[in-house]
């Protein structure tokens, strides 16, 4: 029996030496699919009773957005589906590829979401392996930056054997190889979080073909704890609360309490400012005759009048406790710009929006530098609402852009 038993041992072992797995192969505990505009209208409730639990839904490609992008999402929450976005890119070099990145972030701004953003790349015409990779990255990278969250990247088998480099391996797999039970290769990556199996399978809910995949844990956000609980790590400016926090550049308006909803104070912008700066010594009382000596941004109020970024509302008045507006925002960031030496040269014109007209003569150069930059973005498509309040939510996501979005532009 003893000899039995170990000749049984000694076989399972060699077995086991023999097997080969799969480039990747891992545990994949959720069924799902991918779906755009060619799906046409889904039944969502008969998807998720069909076992999926995970839909990836296409955003938008270009400039363009799919014309069933918002209706999928909200049908696609309340069935119960985890969701996810990804976005076409056919940027043909890395200033296309930041703008489509940027565009793709905004689009998410509009919607609540389970899985990380999914970059798809996948047109390449004529350009290089390196232009390629060039421009992936470029727009992985800024799609991170707008949104805090590390996107996940599509390819297929071949060209992740054959065109994408270590650089973009930071960012998590989502790998198409039909036919095998496991992608046949994945490239530099180590491992992935989705794979897309079948591209003509047929899932109750949906008259045609549609994408099947499977995917790991790694695909979903990762919950960033907060330290304000009014503020979701899934709203749009819930990546910028916490970048800004983190940098000790932010502040609540009480201990838990962030309020983005509330208008955002001259003083605030100033102190911000301030911080930016390293809140370097000052002296001296300020030269507006409403800011009393003791008041908390006093100190931030003087160095900014000394550095031209706080020029007063006029009979020597600075206005505190008033509410800052959108083009008073972009001036006072575009004056702390200059005043830090930054170039201040790129500007965009503001003709697209339809009112422009309303713009002040005094903001209008900063709020073109501002637009220019992906710094000041529309309320709406063709709306910029310069004298409209900018809340502190708004605030804080165009600082956070300032910090973030400029060197790399």
């Amino acid at each position: 029996m003893k000899r039995n038993w170990m000749t049984r041992v000694c076989a399972l072992l060699l077995l086991l030496s023999l097997t080969v797995l799969p480039a990747g192969a891992q545990a994949a505990t959720h069924q799902g699919l991918d779906v755009s505009v060619w799906q046409g209208e889904i039944d969502f409730a008969q998807v998720k009773a069909a076992g999926k639990t995970v839909v990836y839904i296409r955003a938008g490609y270009g400039h363009a957005e799919d014309t069933r992008f918002r209706e999928n999402a909200a049908k696609a929450r309340e069935a119960g589906l985890k969701t996810g976005f990804y976005f076409y890119v056919t940027a043909e070099n890395p200033a296309q590829a930041r703008q489509q990145a940027a565009y793709f972030a905004e689009l998410l701004r509009e919607v609540s979401y389970d899985c990380r953003p999914a970059v798809d790349f996948e047109q390449y015409g004529s350009l290089s392996h390196a232009q390629l990779n060039a421009i992936a990255l470029a727009f992985a990278q800024t799609l991170e930056a707008r949104t805090g969250i590390t996107p996940v990247f599509y390819t297929n088998a071949y060209s992740a054997a054959s065109i994408w480099e270590e650089s973009l391996t930071r960012y998590p797999l989502w790998i198409a190889d039909y036919g095998p039970k496991e992608p046949e290769s994945i490239g530099p990556w180590r491992s992935w979080v989705g794979f897309q199996y079948e591209d003509n399978g047929r899932v109750p809910g949906i008259a045609g073909n549609v994408d099947l995949d499977r995917f790991t844990e790694g695909v979903f956000v990762e919950e960033v704890s907060q330290p304000f609980a009014d503020v979701s790590p899934k709203a749009w400016y819930g990546p910028a609360v916490l970048d800004l926090y983190q940098k000790k550049l932010l502040q609540g308006v009480a201990p838990h309490r962030f309020a983005p909803d509330s208008p955002a104070l001259r003083e605030e912008v100033v102190a911000l400012l301030y911080r930016m700066a390293g809140s370097p010594a000052v002296s001296g009382a300020s030269g507006f005759v409403d800011v009393p000596a003791g008041a908390w941004y006093a100190a931030p109020l003087r160095w900014a009048e000394e550095k031209g970024i706080a020029q007063g509302t006029g009979e020597g008045t600075f206005a505190p406790g008033r509410p800052v507006t959108r083009q008073e925002l972009a001036v006072f960031l575009y004056r702390y710009a200059q005043a830090q030496g930054e170039d201040v040269s790129r500007q965009a014109s503001l003709a697209g929006y339809r009112d422009s007209a309303a713009v002040a003569p005094w903001a209008r150069e900063a709020l073109q530098w501002a637009v220019g930059e992906g710094i000041l973005q529309g309320t709406q498509a063709n709306t910029l609402d310069p004298e409209g309040t900018a809340t502190r939510a708004q605030l804080a996501v165009m600082a956070d852009r300032f910090l973030t979005l400029r060197p790399a532009a």
